[in-house]
């Protein structure tokens, strides 16, 4: 069994990354053809903390708003021709309680967006070492919630690699028909995370702009793979 070290000493806390009244946003592109629904933590939009040496409201720990993954993917898409209207939900709370009925409150403008394709990019938060049997049932029922309505579904295994997960999130996908991009070699890469950039090392952890682009191209292709959007 394969665990990250980052993964199990990233401190950045999952309580907090977004204010509750903001934890769900819209991006809105004029004439948008493709409605797009990130779910995400810390690496999708952590706000403002000045506690922990980080001042960007984007993807932790991208350079700008402009370098995080959602930014690049939506820039290669708008280079396919597609304009997409993006909705940013962080489920960092979720991931730290697993409680269900967050997903029908807290996160029910996510769900209402009814997007074409649902991005799913999360995980880290869940204390896999200790409740991966009772995290990974709860996973499958978001993912079902939230593609309810029919979406495609692209889902990414673990930016630190925790091969249990990650191996689940694999069959997962083979088993309801979702595309897959694999992320879990990253994090192990200083040349894909903030290393030496942030004080603080659980900011410091997260993907610098090479580890964004690099989770942006592998979704990207993931849909090529899979006829495109």
């Amino acid at each position: 069994m394969k665990i990250s070290k980052d993964l199990i000493n990233n401190d950045v806390p999952a309580e907090g990354q977004i204010e509750d009244s903001d934890c769900v946003s819209f991006t809105l592109k004029e004439d948008a053809d493709l409605k797009i629904l990130f779910l995400g933590n810390s690496i999708t939009r952590h706000g403002r903390a000045e506690s922990l040496g980080w001042y960007g409201d984007w993807g932790m720990a991208a350079s700008s708003k402009q370098n995080d993954y959602v930014h690049r993917l939506v820039s290669m898409l708008e280079a396919e021709g597609r304009r997409a209207f993006c909705c940013l939900a962080n489920l960092s709370e979720w991931e730290r309680l697993g409680d269900m009925s967050m997903l029908e409150t807290r996160y029910a403008a996510a769900r209402a967006f009814n997007a074409d394709l649902i991005i799913v990019r999360l995980g880290e938060n869940a204390q896999l070492d200790a409740r991966l049997e009772e995290f990974v049932p709860k996973y499958s029922k978001m993912v079902k919630h939230f593609a309810a309505g029919g979406a495609r579904v692209v889902l990414t295994d673990l930016f630190w690699e925790y091969s249990p997960f990650d191996s689940f999130v694999k069959s997962f996908a083979e088993e309801n028909g979702y595309m897959l991009a694999q992320l879990h070699d990253l994090g192990s890469n200083d040349k894909m995370k903030a290393t030496g950039k942030f004080s603080h090392a659980g900011v410091a952890s997260h993907p610098n702009d090479n580890g964004m682009a690099a989770i942006a191209q592998r979704i990207f292709c993931a849909l090529k793979r899979n006829g495109g959007v």
